[in-house]
């Protein structure tokens, strides 16, 4: 996520979130609007800013998806791969001698 939609997100459960509680304790105190209705409408603008944040924080950096490697990470991963393989044919090479030399210590001891 960029860091504009991050920004916008974050404005948006303010915004929501303290606003709309705001304005509803402003109309009620200075306009005459129902307090219960102000109340509901205040409780329902702060539950529904604490989801619009947490879907915001799990689609954002915990839903992030990784771009395709760049070019150098790819030929790192290229001499780590062939590195690996170099090393496993050393193993095989390995295991033959120590077979040769179980073989012959075996004709030795008989």
């Amino acid at each position: 996520m960029s860091k504009i939609a991050a920004v916008m997100i974050g404005l948006s459960v303010i915004a929501i979130g303290l606003g709309v509680p705001a304005a509803c304790i402003y109309a009620a105190i200075f306009y005459g609007f129902n307090n219960v209705i102000a109340a509901i409408i205040s409780i329902s603008a702060m539950l529904v800013s604490c989801i619009i944040g947490a879907v915001g924080v799990i689609i954002g950096p915990l839903g992030h998806v990784f771009d395709e490697p760049s070019s150098a990470e790819r030929e790192r991963l290229r001499a780590m791969r062939a590195h690996q393989r170099a090393m496993l044919e050393e193993l095989d090479d390995i295991i033959s001698v120590l077979g040769e030399v179980k073989d012959a210590l075996k004709v030795a001891e008989e």
